[in-house]
């Protein structure tokens, strides 16, 4: 019989607690991919606490307007939420205007009796002020909003997924302090292509590269085919995927013996572009 792993039962129990502990959780999301970065057992989580949430929608400025129109309508009309970019001062206003806001309305949390039980295994640091915790992906960007909304680096920031370890405690202001986690990954199982397309998987760490490339060209054919071909300096003229990627590597003189395209090479470097949002839906 294969042995379930516990060590995710200790990591859930770490967001249980980071939920608890709020007055106000944020759920920092991709902006490419707002619902695929949406994580349902955490939002469950939160339902079951009782506490408000507001969904962070980060990288607006990688996505047309029309783009994030478009997702936006899918959400519940409940749903609160607020578009945000690290490159943007006035969006971090807003949102510290939306946690105020969030606060004035729910007030401080309560903590139920068995809530109470759970976090006696924890050292209880945060008392006073809004308390806000942030939930979200590895590599969704939690860590640079933080260091925007404190204006200074307080966390560790880095293009790695998972470069956040346990749970820090951070003071923004005089009035609201944060809970930064580790990044949410889904329990039941691990999807590549999601991960990968989301920044939550290293590309190292990719199985198959090339089903996650091949759904990043099928994105921008659907939705920005031009941006696509401006960047890597090709004409697409049919949806035939690997010549596409072909061309790319022969453009990038990714060649190996006899001429043949160095498809792997340009799998990565395809990835590692679309990580580090060098190509723009």
């Amino acid at each position: 019989m294969k042995q379930k792993n516990t060590n995710f039962k200790g990591y859930w129990d770490l967001i249980k607690q980071i939920i608890i502990e709020s007055d106000i959780v944020l759920e920092i999301l991709d902006a490419r991919f707002i619902e695929l970065s949406r994580n349902k057992e955490v939002e469950k989580l939160i339902k079951e606490m009782d506490r408000p949430v507001i969904f962070v929608i980060n990288k607006s400025d990688l996505v047309s307007k029309k783009r994030l129109k478009n997702q936006i309508k899918k959400l519940d009309k409940d749903i609160d939420f607020v578009f945000l970019s690290t490159k943007d001062n006035n969006s971090m206003k807003i949102l510290l205007y939306k946690i105020k806001k969030t606060f004035k309305k729910y007030g401080k949390r309560e903590i139920s009796d068995e809530q109470d039980e759970f976090l006696t295994k924890y050292v209880r640091k945060i008392k006073g002020g809004i308390v806000v915790g942030i939930l979200g992906y590895p590599n969704v960007g939690k860590s640079s909003i933080i260091n925007a909304l404190c204006h200074k680096k307080k966390v560790l920031v880095s293009k790695k997924a998972g470069t956040t370890h346990g749970i820090h405690w951070i003071r923004a202001t005089e009035e609201i302090k944060f809970i930064d986690s580790p990044g949410v990954i889904p329990l039941e199982k691990k999807e590549e292509i999601k991960d990968a397309l989301i920044n939550a998987r290293n590309k190292e760490k990719l199985k198959d590269p090339r089903l996650v490339v091949y759904e990043i060209i099928k994105l921008f054919l659907k939705i920005n085919k031009k941006s696509f071909e401006d960047f890597y300096k090709i004409k697409i003229t049919n949806k035939n995927l690997d010549k596409i990627i072909k061309d790319i590597a022969i453009k990038k003189g990714y060649l190996l013996k006899q001429g043949k395209p160095d498809e792997n090479r340009a799998y990565m470097t395809i990835i590692k572009n679309w990580q580090d949002s060098k190509i723009r839906l």
